[in-house]
């Protein structure tokens, strides 16, 4: 799936490329962050353990949004 960049690649086309992945990977250490957190409960939490449902969903749904819509000229 990985594509390579070609001596004939646009800027605005590499750089759509590149915020498509920036978008990835901030959406990917989102849900990272958010696994960890509901993750780490400590012997004095609260909460029951099934509690973790949530954040799992939450962070699901941040890795299915679609990449970027392809830039329209600048």
């Amino acid at each position: 799936m990985a594509r390579q960049i070609s001596h004939g690649s646009s800027v605005p086309a590499l750089e759509h490329r590149v915020a498509v992945l920036e978008r990835q990977v901030a959406a990917l250490a989102e849900a990272a962050r958010l696994l960890a957190t509901a993750l780490e409960g400590t012997p004095l939490d609260t909460s029951e353990l099934g509690d973790t449902a949530p954040t799992a969903r939450q962070a699901h749904e941040l890795l299915l949004l679609p990449p970027l819509a392809p830039a329209t000229g600048h």
